[in-house]
């Protein structure tokens, strides 16, 4: 069945109504992400790096504890607010909103949208920490396309297609800010993040959880997303299933089996 908002994919030049809901172009959807994501890239890879050249590394203890609860408590209240949606509407949300029940959804995407610019910071906390090793090609591209995503959502096709990709991705989120705050606490606390290599785990199996719900969401939904846009997410996430399968065989096989030779 083709979308019945496959129209608003004809004309790239305009503003158009989705529903009663004035959506942005995809001109001026990329316009405003193109300013997001260079002020991002230009700061945190030029701008602030070389700041630090000089300069020691900042510790950020206080602010990394703030940061990072406030983060937790954030990505549990959006945990929160899509878990009542998918209880409402199921798993397989059918509906097609519109009008004022669309501005509903669109109400409870915005802290998602929010969500996303907000983990920008932590490039940014890298850089005035002098934690270069952590700023990765992963890092950059995966907090980069969240922040694309969400603007592509959001800006020009607002959907509640994705609710259950919010709610996985911010009970992880959950799980990785608690992980970040307890670190921040100074090493007499690693021993309670002993989970730390079980994190990537949980990563590895939220993205085979999306894929699954976006495939039988836009084949079961009356009324699916347009092609381009379904294929553009789908490819998202089989690009950070490969980078981060990637992270942890070298991260953590390859170091087993390193400790399993030296052991000999």
């Amino acid at each position: 069945m083709a979308s019945q908002y496959e129209h608003l994919f004809e004309d790239l030049g305009t503003k158009k109504p989705f529903g009663a809901i004035q959506t942005w172009s995809a001109t001026e959807t990329l316009l405003g992400l193109l300013i997001v994501l260079v002020t991002y890239l230009v700061l945190v890879v030029k701008f602030l790096p070389a700041i630090m050249k000089n300069r020691p590394a900042y510790k950020l203890n206080n602010l990394l504890l703030f940061y990072n609860a406030f983060q937790v408590l954030f990505s549990a209240y959006l945990v929160f607010i899509y878990t009542r949606y998918i209880l409402r509407y199921n798993v397989i949300t059918t509906r097609c909103p519109k009008d004022q029940d669309l501005q509903e959804v669109i109400n409870e995407i915005y802290p998602y949208f929010i969500a996303k610019h907000l983990d920008l910071l932590d490039t940014v906390f890298f850089v005035f920490r002098k934690k270069d090793n952590q700023i990765t090609f992963l890092h950059l591209y995966h907090h980069t396309t969240m922040v694309g995503w969400t603007w592509f959502h959001l800006m020009y096709h607002p959907t509640d297609h994705f609710v259950v990709v919010g709610m996985l991705n911010s009970f992880v989120h959950v799980l990785m800010y608690a992980y970040y705050g307890i670190s921040a606490l100074g090493p007499k606390y690693a021993k309670y993040v002993w989970w730390k290599k079980h994190l990537t785990k949980v990563q590895l199996v939220q993205f085979i959880l999306v894929v699954s719900h976006l495939h039988y969401q836009q084949k079961l939904t009356p009324c699916p997303l347009p092609n381009a846009f379904h294929y553009y997410c789908m490819a998202l996430i089989y690009s950070f299933f490969a980078l981060f399968m990637n992270f942890y065989i070298r991260s953590y096989q390859s170091r087993n089996k390193k400790n399993a030779i030296n052991s000999n």
